[in-house]
């Protein structure tokens, strides 16, 4: 199999998007718009690792460098909120013919991460390509791993009576309060204007920061008509006699649903507005043919949160952060130090790292 590696800017890699959207495995993270997105909002360079075959894309792994700090770059694939940038690979060759494709997509990263004179390097991998995931793990170089649970709802097809079997699907108490909602009056729309992001910023910050979290900026909202058509977004928002109680960010490429940013207002929580946006917006990527419905990645110890997201019909597909340590440095510093220093960027577990 003869194989030719290229590294191409984001812009450059713009071309290869239909090799993307014929490859199931692929997520919004290795899309054009997300890549932009990142790239303008983070202000950092993105480069993308293309393994043709016979001038055809057949492996496709995107990179993202932060601005220098402290201990110099570091690179991710991909960076802010554990994006999973792991390579995507061809579907339906041999597994010998899909490892000569990872090697040289490796050996192009590597050399590209070293050239820069990197701190650290991490792979986010695919929930989905445990198979990518495996490889990785033999052959990257790394020291440290990290390892999430993804939490994917597998979406049915459409069909007569889906709405009730589709509720029937869910754990309690989600049909519970899918059904208080609607009892509640509650009622579900979608938008895409400025007036909808601002309400939908706002409840977050209000509900991460209540909780002790780092919320995501204004900005990533403001950017969004920019970067991404009204088909690869919507924000669902929950109305209860005529106000707004509750909103969802949720993004669509390829055959994934990405549950992204909810917030509630906390005085109608109890009414459980989230619960019949995540139904109603579930039943709409149903009837659009999507096959998942992907909630991100959970810590180990986050208890609650694997819990609640079972509770919604989710299978498991653990996934790992694979670090590559190249100055010591960054194994000596604090939590604090590193978000500040590399912001919205994965540097190592803070696990292993002294307290202040």
């Amino acid at each position: 199999m003869t194989l030719e590696t290229q590294l191409l800017t984001r812009n450059e890699a713009q071309q290869h998007e239909a090799f993307l959207l014929q490859t199931p495995d692929a997520l919004l993270y290795h899309s054009h718009n997300y890549l932009w997105h990142l790239e303008h909002y983070l202000n950092t360079e993105i480069f993308v690792a293309v393994t043709l075959h016979e001038n055809t894309c057949v492996g496709y792994w995107p990179i993202a460098f932060s601005i220098s700090g402290s201990f110099g770059k570091v690179a991710n694939s991909l960076p802010y909120y554990g994006s999973n940038g792991a390579p995507v690979i061809l579907q339906g060759i041999s597994s010998i013919q899909k490892e000569e494709i990872l090697a040289a997509l490796l050996k192009t990263v590597l050399e590209k991460v070293e050239s820069e004179k990197c701190a650290a390097f991490t792979v986010v991998s695919n929930p989905l390509d445990a198979e990518t995931a495996q490889w990785l793990e033999q052959n990257m170089p790394h020291d440290l791993t990290d390892d999430r649970i993804g939490q994917l709802t597998p979406l049915p097809a459409h069909e007569t009576g889906i709405a009730e079997k589709l509720l029937q699907s869910f754990d309690d108490p989600r049909p519970r309060n899918i059904r208080k909602a609607l009892k509640e009056g509650v009622s579900i729309r979608f938008s895409h204007t400025a007036d909808d992001r601002d309400f939908l910023y706002a409840v977050h910050r209000e509900n991460i920061t209540a909780i002790g979290g780092i919320a995501k900026e204004k900005r990533f909202f403001d950017f969004l008509p920019e970067h991404f058509s009204e088909n690869q977004y919507r924000i669902y928002i929950a109305e209860k006699d005529g106000e707004r109680i509750a909103g969802l960010l949720l993004f669509y490429y390829n055959q994934t649903v990405e549950y992204f940013t909810p917030g509630v207002v906390e005085a109608h929580r109890n009414t459980q507005p989230t619960a019949l946006l995540v139904y109603q917006a579930m039943l709409d990527a149903i009837e659009q043919q999507y096959t998942w419905w992907n909630w991100g990645g959970t810590w180990l110890s986050q208890g609650g949160v694997y819990d609640f997201k079972k509770k919604w019909g989710t299978r498991d597909l653990p996934y790992r952060y694979f670090t590559r340590v190249y100055d010591a440095r960054v194994r000596e510093t604090n939590k604090e130090t590193l978000l500040r220093e590399y912001p919205n960027f994965y540097v190592v577990p803070f696990g292993i790292l002294k307290p202040v």
